[in-house]
């Protein structure tokens, strides 16, 4: 699966995009985010605090493990 991530300031509803070529004739899935939204600053704010933790939460890997294969429908 090749991914096309591009930092555009939309100036049109109509959109010339070169880097589209290579996916003329495929099926593909569009996103469109507003890098300038709060919603995603906040959520960006809240994955900051959590990368802290790292290092200091010990797992127990046999635990996790054990709750994943309980979980599995």
């Amino acid at each position: 699966m090749e991914a096309l991530k591009l930092h555009l300031t939309i100036k049109s509803d109509t959109l010339k995009i070169p880097e589209l070529k290579k996916f003329i004739g495929r099926r593909v899935e569009v996103i469109f985010l507003d890098e300038d939204s709060k919603k995603e600053k906040s959520i960006i704010e809240k994955f900051k605090k959590f990368k802290n933790l790292k290092g200091k939460i010990h797992f127990d890997d046999n635990a996790f493990n054990e709750l994943r294969e309980k979980s599995i429908l």
